[in-house]
């Protein structure tokens, strides 16, 4: 008869196997980075995510980073017209 910690194993695995169908069916129509964001916002790891869409960890941490880029706002630099006005009279 198995043991108690057999039994968790066993039943450890197989749910780690209904996530991993769930993921995939979840991703199946969506691009790599799709898949990646979805896959992240969902609190997935980023060495399980490269592992269920067969790439590699810095794959994934990139993805994620750039999309993070797109996100920040950028800030557009205010320029203070007066002090272009003083600049240019300083010069000619």
């Amino acid at each position: 008869m198995a043991t108690e910690n057999e039994l968790l194993q066993s039943i450890d695995g197989k749910l780690d196997q209904m996530l991993r169908l769930a993921a995939l069916q979840l991703t199946s129509n969506m691009k790599q980075v799709q898949a990646i964001l979805t896959l992240s916002a969902a609190g997935f790891e980023r060495r399980w995510i490269a592992d269920l869409l067969g790439t590699t960890p810095g794959t994934v941490s990139v993805t994620l980073a750039k999309a993070k880029a797109k996100q920040r706002p950028r800030e557009i630099p205010t320029i203070d017209p007066a002090t272009l006005v003083q600049a240019q009279e300083s010069e000619g």
